[in-house]
């Protein structure tokens, strides 16, 4: 009987082990802060007072907070929690405040070795903040939020657990608080579909103090999604100067890495959506008031093309009664001139036919001139061909005989020659005969003139 009760006592103060205790003043009280043993303490969730264990012996043996056995046959139903305690709390400090510091903003290579530099760390106030909302999709693919809304599981997105809203009521960071650093593809796939900015914080093991400054800065803080690194090309930043981060936070690399999940369940949400505003009865609406007006605009456009009609025949027939008498005139002219064209037409063929034909008969008889002068100039070159054949034959007996007469010949030419010399000088001869005449009458003529003088 002892050993199982001692068992029990042992189970149940394992179970027992809170972090936090309210003291005198009710004031919450972590449990590195309070003094070993019974100091007046009373637990936080059954409000049963309780004992400080405080180890300070071995670093690795944990303080805690116990209730105080009154009753071992009693069982103790207390509800507290730490976790629950810390996750509370930490939702009432940023009620109150308002304000966080979210970390520096990087854009990640894909191979993860390095990272440039969007945004420095900063610090982010919100004109309201809410906490637990849930974020859903009605029918018509919409986003919407509020606290506890009655929807289909189907349509919920996500519940952050803290909303910072700007003064015009538009969410602009989402925040959850975490025991552990594991996020699911499909929240994130869900938070990408919100595309608002969302931060997950890890709450420490410390004082309420402490928790308040935890918020203050950027240790315990990632960034889960972000519009602006969602949106940024890191090839197209790469050219810039770049710096890189030693060491790579895995985590916060690991939230804007896309997997092939994360991936799938964006397209199965978008196919949803696209599916719920299909079959919503809005879009129904929408197509039928589309139709509607369509078949409404098509009606009309038949009707004001029959009477663009109308007027284009009435105006037609205004027109050709106003000036019937000119028409008539120009058809005359256009038929006189067709008729004219066409004589002239004609008779330019014939002349050309003629010019043709007189043309191909000059050709001909040239043609026939020109083979009768071939045929005459074939027959005197056969002539002439036969003719020197005849000559040439002569020529050699020519030249035989003036082989044979050679001698003489030049008996002959020496005597021809003899009688030319002989010519000249009977020439010559007459010529002195001459000038002694002509010489002896001048002087006859001197003689008498002198007498006569």
């Amino acid at each position: 009987m002892f050993c199982r009760m001692s068992n029990k006592i042992e189970s149940t103060s394992s179970k027992e082990q809170n972090e936090y205790a309210k003291n005198v003043k009710g004031e919450p009280l972590f449990i590195l802060e309070a003094e070993s043993g019974r100091k007046g303490y009373w637990c936080m969730g059954c409000g049963e007072e309780m004992e400080a264990v405080r180890r300070t012996k071995n670093i690795h043996h944990k303080s805690y907070f116990r209730h105080i056995a009154r009753d071992k046959d009693l069982e103790r139903k207390c509800t507290f929690s730490n976790q629950d305690y810390r996750h509370r709390l930490a939702i009432d400090i940023l009620q109150r405040t308002k304000r966080l510091k979210v970390p520096n903003l990087y854009k990640y290579a894909p191979d993860g070795s390095k990272a440039i530099l969007l945004e420095e760390t900063q610090f982010i106030e919100a004109h309201s903040v809410r906490a637990e909302l849930t974020f859903y999709e009605d029918d018509d693919a919409e986003v919407h939020w509020g606290k506890n809304p009655e929807i289909d599981n189907k349509n919920l997105l996500i519940k952050p657990d803290v909303t910072f809203f700007d003064v015009h009521g538009k969410p602009i960071l989402l925040i959850e608080i975490v025991v552990t650093n594991k996020l699911d593809d499909e929240k994130k796939a869900k938070i990408k579909r919100l595309g608002i900015n969302t931060i997950q914080i890890t709450i420490p093991k410390d004082s309420p103090e402490n928790i308040a400054n935890n918020f203050l800065v950027t240790k315990n803080t990632k960034w889960v999604f972000n519009h602006v690194e969602q949106n940024t090309n890191y090839f197209q930043l790469s050219n810039r100067t770049s710096e890189t981060i030693l060491p790579i936070d895995p985590i916060e690399m690991g939230f804007f890495r896309e997997s092939v999940t994360c991936r799938a369940n964006q397209i199965r949400n978008l196919i949803r959506g696209l599916g719920k505003c299909v079959e919503s009865q809005h879009y129904r609406n929408i197509e039928q008031k589309l139709e509607s007006e369509l078949s409404r605009i098509k009606g009309n456009a038949e009707r004001d093309r029959e009477r663009l009609e109308q007027l284009r025949s009435q105006h037609r027939e205004s027109v050709e009664s106003r000036h019937r008498e000119s028409y008539d005139i120009l058809e005359k002219e256009e038929s006189e001139f067709g008729q004219s064209f066409e004589d002239a037409q004609r008779k330019l063929y014939e002349e050309y036919n003629g010019e043709q034909t007189a043309i191909e008969e000059q050709h001909a008889d040239l043609e026939r001139r020109y083979l009768t002068k071939i045929e005459s100039i074939r027959e005197e070159q056969t002539i002439v061909n036969r003719e020197l054949k005849s000559r040439q034959g002569a020529g050699r007996a020519e030249e035989d005989i003036r082989r044979q007469f050679e001698p003489e010949e030049a008996r002959i030419d020496n005597q021809l020659d003899s009688i030319k010399r002989e010519e000249r000088y009977i020439e010559e001869s007459n010529q002195s005969e001459s000038g002694f005449e002509e010489n002896f009458e001048r002087e006859r003529l001197q003689l008498e003139n002198e007498e006569r003088a």
